[in-house]
């Protein structure tokens, strides 16, 4: 939930509410749900420390398991 979502909903919905936007939104993410920003700094402040010390070219999908991994 972002600038960005709100921003979609201007676009894509004039008029409607937001939060039922953002509910037919969610529908499509197999976690039912849109990740928060909050979400996303915690993967990032992950990274920025020493925990991921060990980690190296690889890619995090954090979209609430939108993009299948095979």
């Amino acid at each position: 939930m972002t600038e960005q979502w709100k921003r979609f909903h201007a676009n894509d919905r004039p008029g409607a509410f937001f939060d039922e936007h953002a509910a037919g939104r969610a529908k499509a993410v197999p976690l039912g749900r849109i990740g928060t920003s909050e979400e996303f700094a915690n993967v990032a402040r992950f990274l920025a420390s020493d925990l991921a010390s060990y980690v190296t070219g690889t890619a995090i999908n954090e979209d609430g398991g939108l993009c299948p991994v095979l």
